[in-house]
């Protein structure tokens, strides 16, 4: 695959332009998104089978992670880098996150330091804040995540070369436990995706130089669907037949004697 120029600037005029209802609304309210995701997720389940979600579900054995977004013609792919010791490991349980052990902590996982994957959203999302609000609250509030919507605290434009990815604090809190985490979400033209890494508040003093370590190694890209030819398929060839001179002609009749 050939690495594309990564230059977001005609996609991202694209997607402000179909944004622009949300910009008139500098706070959409969580139900506002919480609906547009419902029908933007319907309206991909129903329409055309035009995106390809191409999602690496494991980190490989350098601890690299990564989600994508492909068509047929094109895959925007978000990586991030886990730490290679303490090692990680993944539940089975949904939504599985990356869970990375603390120092002193590694029998009690309940300390551990969570690392989420955005599950790859085929849609028109107009802008990253929209994207981060799917993310953190309204999958946040599902019962397999915290049952809560995290609370955005801050924001963090990324470089120019990262195209739409925000960077975003936040915290949650949930029955007694309190917890704070950081994540990072890039728009495409395709949809969306992103990272959260989360830690009881009481780690923050091990855990918070790690998560946004993880954040902030988030590495945007763009590639060209490597296109395979299809296998020709076998044809018989025609019979070949040898060329011979054309036969003389019939000799003259003869009189008879």
């Amino acid at each position: 695959m050939t690495t594309l120029c990564r230059t977001f600037r005609v996609c991202s005029a694209l997607v402000l332009v179909s944004g622009g209802l949300w910009a008139q609304d500098a706070a959409p309210s969580l139900g506002d998104v919480a609906r547009s995701a419902r029908k933007e997720r319907s309206s991909a389940t129903h329409a055309p089978a035009k995106r390809i979600t191409d999602d690496q579900d494991e980190p490989d054995s350098g601890g690299v992670w990564r989600t994508r977004l492909c068509s047929n013609l094109v895959c925007y792919t978000l990586s991030a880098s886990l730490p290679k010791s303490p090692r990680w490991i993944r539940p089975s349980a949904e939504p599985r996150p990356v869970l990375i052990p603390l120092a002193g902590h590694e029998d009690d996982l309940t300390h551990a330091i969570r690392v989420y994957k955005a599950e790859p959203f085929p849609t028109n999302v107009a802008t990253a804040d929209i994207a981060k609000k799917i993310f953190l609250q309204v999958w946040f509030s599902r019962p397999e995540y915290f049952g809560q919507p995290a609370r955005i605290s801050s924001d963090e434009r990324l470089p120019p070369e990262t195209g739409e990815a925000k960077l975003s604090h936040f915290t949650i809190t949930r029955d007694t436990a309190k917890f704070r985490g950081i994540s990072v979400v890039e728009v495409s033209p395709l949809g969306f995706y992103g990272f959260a890494c989360v830690f009881l508040d009481e780690d923050a003093s091990a855990a918070s130089s790690v998560c946004d370590a993880i954040i902030r190694s988030a590495h945007a890209q763009t590639f060209l669907t490597a296109y395979r030819r299809p296998t020709p398929q076998y044809v018989e060839p025609p019979q070949y037949y040898p060329r011979y001179d054309d036969p003389p002609d019939d000799p003259p009749d003869q009189d008879p004697e």
